[in-house]
């Protein structure tokens, strides 16, 4: 896997960019990823996961934020010693880092969810700034709802506002 594809938009917008985080369900998905069927439901949300870990190592460890100089005079654009490998090694991804380019604004991107399973709430109360969430009725809704809060609570953040 690689960055996600707005993360050089996260610089051009100055830090105006959320992503959806999306544990693709579709066997033409699994398939342009090189694997013969679809990934088990909860297991996708385990390989994002450490997905995410890996990303936020990058983003938000991998440059000091001072690292950056933009000196044209001396024609020095960072000093390397802050800049860091990450050398993550984990059950799906092995990456080295560092991040390939300057932290943006932001350096971590709004993450957005959309869930309903238990594993995506689990993972949303790890993650996610915006849920998108739903159900067949308003009380399967609010459960819904009560649930994420509950696990953002229990994740030590603060607890999720709705607009229901």
């Amino acid at each position: 896997m690689h960055l996600p594809a707005d993360e050089p938009l996260d610089h051009l917008t100055k830090g105006r960019v959320a992503w959806n985080v999306v544990t693709s369900y579709l066997p033409n998905a699994a398939r342009n990823f090189g694997l013969d069927g679809e990934v088990p439901h909860d297991t996708r949300y385990e390989i994002a996961d450490e997905y995410l870990d890996v990303l936020y190592k990058l983003w938000e460890g991998s440059w000091a934020d001072d690292a950056v100089i933009r000196d044209s005079e001396r024609r020095v654009y960072t000093d390397p010693t802050k800049v860091h490998y990450i050398n993550h090694v984990g059950a799906h991804f092995k990456v080295a880092g560092p991040h390939l380019c300057e932290p943006s604004r932001q350096r971590t991107p709004v993450l957005y969810q959309a869930t309903g399973s238990n594993a995506g709430k689990e993972f949303a109360a790890r993650h996610a700034e915006v849920v998108f969430t739903g159900g067949f009725t308003a009380d399967s809704v609010r459960a819904n709802i009560a649930d994420m809060r509950a696990g953002h609570a229990i994740m030590g953040a603060n607890p999720l506002t709705s607009s229901s």
